[in-house]
């Protein structure tokens, strides 16, 4: 499913090759977790940490 998404994004938007700076959209890792037992604290920084920031 990523791949296939990160294919059909960039095919649409090219800016994203440039903004990524990498082939690949997605990171390797994943979460799993639910809504009700994650806040959103820390789903936020679980993004940011995936991006690097």
């Amino acid at each position: 499913m990523k791949g296939y998404t990160s294919r059909k994004l960039r095919e649409q938007f090219p800016q994203l090759k440039k903004v990524c700076g990498r082939e690949q959209l997605w990171t390797q890792a994943y979460y799993v977790g639910t809504a009700g037992s994650v806040s959103a604290e820390v789903v936020r920084r679980y993004i940011q940490e995936c991006q690097g920031q």
